[in-house]
């Protein structure tokens, strides 16, 4: 999916929704992992874009090139796997402009639900996010492979951004749990 402002790629899809970015509580770390996914699928969409390069320059300007690297691989192996057991189309919005950058289709939301359940440590949130990213219903081996991955990147986001870890922003909210007391009005 791109907007008309990508030269040459006026007939991509656009029928995808896609949703603000803004509706969503995803950590600093997972919004780098949204950009970097959406330059591998624009490199497995048009090769000769070399989208994938603009990637790691990205993860060394963000993190240096130690934590740069190690999180662009934990990415890239995280979406070979989603790329190579998906057998339906992922879609994906081209960072092309600000506008584009600031929107999420479904694939992305469940593809990072599936990074922020492995952040957390949540199994069956992995197990459901991970078929939704996979569009796939049931268990088969390449649900395992997927979980493993979304795992370790997971745990490659929490050491390299354990502020994130530490202070828990949000993801009380995520789970749909409540983090505090239940006040009367809560309870149905």
């Amino acid at each position: 999916m791109t907007c008309s402002k990508t030269p040459g790629h006026e007939n991509w899809s656009r029928l995808s929704k896609s949703y603000p970015l803004k509706n969503y509580r995803f950590e600093p770390s997972e919004l780098l992992v949204l950009d970097l996914l959406r330059y591998y699928c624009q490199s497995y969409a048009d090769p000769d874009s070399h989208a994938w390069e603009k990637a790691f320059v990205l993860g060394e300007k963000e993190l240096g090139p130690y934590d740069g690297a190690w999180v662009v691989n934990a990415t890239a192996s995280y979406i070979g796997t989603i790329r190579h057991e998906r057998k339906t189309a992922f879609e994906f919005i081209v960072s092309c402009c600000e506008v584009c950058r600031q929107q999420v289709c479904v694939t992305e939301l469940n593809a990072l639900w599936l990074v922020q359940a492995a952040r957390t440590g949540n199994t069956l949130a992995m197990e459901t996010a991970g078929r939704l990213t996979l569009d796939r219903a049931g268990y088969w081996s390449g649900l395992d492979a997927l979980l493993v991955k979304a795992r370790h990147l997971g745990s490659v986001l929490n050491e390299v951004f354990p502020e994130e870890r530490q202070h828990g922003q949000g993801r009380g909210a995520l789970t749909g749990f409540s983090t505090g007391a239940i006040s009367k009005g809560q309870m149905h």
